[in-house]
């Protein structure tokens, strides 16, 4: 785990106090993507606020963060060396580094960060981590798993003939039932990514009210893939639809050319893009069915393509420019996805203007 700064305890008694008044106002979270340079501005501004930062480039930053939970995942960012991933509150926060999992709090989400490395089978490795995530947030009293991002070494090669990514649903699946979460219920928003080096890294938002599962009339829900996707199914939900500062906020999982649970357009980058951005559409309209973009705040998305094939980028982001570009901001990243006949992936934040910081 990387080091992640705590708090005194008396400090943290005081901050916890406080959060427990600040409750009852909602608090709220941004997301920016930010250039080293950046982050180093953003990270002295918010020093008190800083949920947590994830950095993703094919080579670790110089420096890494001190104030807030952190962890690099070994991925090469197109158009930049490093792009960091900030999470930011906009009241204090209380930050712990306990039972293998390092985290920061307000008054109503939690995020939080494991890093294990990957000295035993995946299968194993996946039912740690959740299992280690689910205790953590059961017992901070933020027991709603509302997103997950998971980055997997070599996703798609084979460990004794069966799929690295179907090793890890088993492990995954299985630390959800055996810590009492009901599957399709309690199932939080995820996607799951190829990355390089040998740690599985698993961050998350948690929340102590529960969120609203946004799922795709296009798509078989992945909880309910058959069989032939592996023994245990993929542990995730569409979306989650969240309230942050009293506003509805949308987080929409790992989408790409999958109708019903079948993919699409193998081979065919663009087509597979153009598939990806109507069910990424399909999802925005089932959320607004639920009550996403109420109020008069004009929405943004904020999203991170992965591309498996470096060749295929001009193709994937004229499409995406082209649906997206005027309403969203969007990074490339080089990564393998969790289907070896999948060539892309999308997900986004679909944030409100109050909820994005510079």
């Amino acid at each position: 785990m990387e080091k992640t700064q705590t708090n005194d305890a008396r400090v943290a008694g005081r901050i916890d106090a406080g959060l427990d008044r600040l409750a009852a106002e909602g608090s709220s979270f941004s997301l920016s993507y930010l250039t080293p340079a950046e982050f180093a501005v953003h990270q002295a501004r918010c020093h008190g606020t800083l949920l947590g930062a994830i950095a993703f480039g094919a080579q670790a930053p110089q420096e890494m963060p001190a104030a807030c939970p952190y962890a690099w995942v070994d991925m090469p960012v197109f158009d930049n060396a490093t792009l960091f991933e900030v999470w930011t509150s906009d009241r204090p926060v209380v930050r712990e580094n306990s039972a293998g999992v390092a985290a920061a709090r307000n008054a109503d989400t939690l995020f939080g960060c494991v890093r294990l490395k990957l000295d035993c089978k995946l299968e194993a490795a996946s039912y740690l981590a959740y299992s280690q995530i689910f205790d953590y947030i059961d017992r901070c009293g933020y027991p709603h798993l509302l997103r997950a991002w998971n980055y997997i070494p070599r996703i798609n090669a084979l460990d004794d003939g069966v799929e690295r990514y179907v090793s890890f649903n088993v492990g995954r699946h299985d630390a959800f039932a055996a810590k009492g979460r009901i599957i399709g219920t309690d199932t939080p928003a995820a996607s799951a990514l190829g990355s390089r080096g040998d740690y599985l890294i698993v961050y998350f938002l948690a929340a102590k009210q529960a969120g609203h599962l946004v799922e795709n009339p296009r798509q078989t829900s992945a909880f309910n893939y058959p069989v032939q996707y592996g023994p245990r199914s993929p542990t995730f939900a569409r979306a989650m639809l969240v309230q942050s500062g009293g506003e509805h906020q949308l987080l929409v999982s790992g989408t790409s050319s999958i109708v019903g649970h079948a993919t699409l357009h193998a081979g065919d980058a663009a087509a597979q893009t153009r598939e990806t951005v109507a069910n990424v559409r399909a999802v925005i309209a089932n959320a607004r069915l639920a009550g996403a973009n109420s109020s008069s705040r004009t929405p943004r998305f904020m999203l991170k393509a992965y591309v498996r094939h470096p060749g295929d980028l001009a193709a994937i982001r004229d499409c995406l420019t082209a649906d997206f570009g005027a309403t969203g901001t969007i990074f490339y990243l080089q990564a393998d996805i969790c289907r070896a006949d999948l060539l892309m992936e999308v997900e986004g934040v679909c944030l409100n203007e109050s909820a994005q910081s510079a």
